[in-house]
């Protein structure tokens, strides 16, 4: 009589299970890196988006818009809001969502809003802005400059 039996060995599952966390071990470190590069990315896009949506508005408006921190003061790293005008009280048109923890965002110092006037350029500046995003190992520099062009990772020349 011929008994076979179906299945799998345990040498054969052991080297199954060693072959999965060979390939487990050497995927993860990539996915944690895709990770952080989609959301540095993401970050800096929707900050780059409401800063042309401000600047936009400021031209179709004719008047001049703001984005500061919802908070108030000098923490950018939070929810930032677009309004129309500098004065009080003042139109929400955007908000602006708020970095993940453990990133920071650095302006060139002393800025505490940036307002686009009504020719889309910046009227709260003399001089270009310089905008920092580090996120653990990912870095992005954003440029607003005189004129109101808003480049990552460019210069304003």
């Amino acid at each position: 009589m011929d008994h076979r039996t179906k299945g799998f060995t345990l040498i054969e599952l052991l080297i199954a299970i060693a072959v999965f966390l060979v390939l487990i071990t050497l995927g993860v470190p990539a996915f944690t890196r895709s990770t952080q590069v989609t959301r540095a990315d993401t970050e800096i896009g929707d900050l780059q988006h409401g800063l042309n949506f401000a600047r936009l508005e400021a031209i179709d408006r004719g008047l001049t818009t703001r984005v500061r921190p919802t908070a108030g003061g000098s923490l950018w790293t939070g929810e930032l809001s677009v309004y129309d005008g500098t004065g009080t009280p003042a139109n929400v048109l955007r908000v602006i969502p708020a970095m993940s923890s453990g990133a920071t965002l650095t302006l060139t110092s002393g800025v505490t809003a940036i307002d686009f006037n009504s020719l889309g350029g910046l009227s709260s500046s003399s001089t270009a802005l310089v905008i920092s995003y580090v996120s653990g190992t990912q870095s992005r520099t954003l440029n607003v400059c005189l004129n109101g062009r808003i480049l990552l990772g460019g210069s304003c020349g």
